[in-house]
């Protein structure tokens, strides 16, 4: 998960802190990036569940 943060971090041209520490971040970068992992997070649940095969 952490990895995934990292990414849409960068997706996001945020840049993420070199040190781990995202507590010096602003809040406003912070909810972006986590509000962008949620929709990639739940797209992804999405498409999972549209590709079962009903039984």
């Amino acid at each position: 998960m952490d990895q995934f943060k990292y990414e849409v971090a960068h997706e996001l041209g945020i840049q993420p802190p070199a040190d781990g520490y995202w507590g010096m971040m602003t809040t406003r970068d912070t909810g972006t990036i986590g509000g962008h992992m949620t929709r990639k997070l739940v797209a992804m649940a999405e498409q999972q569940l549209a590709s079962r095969q009903p039984f």
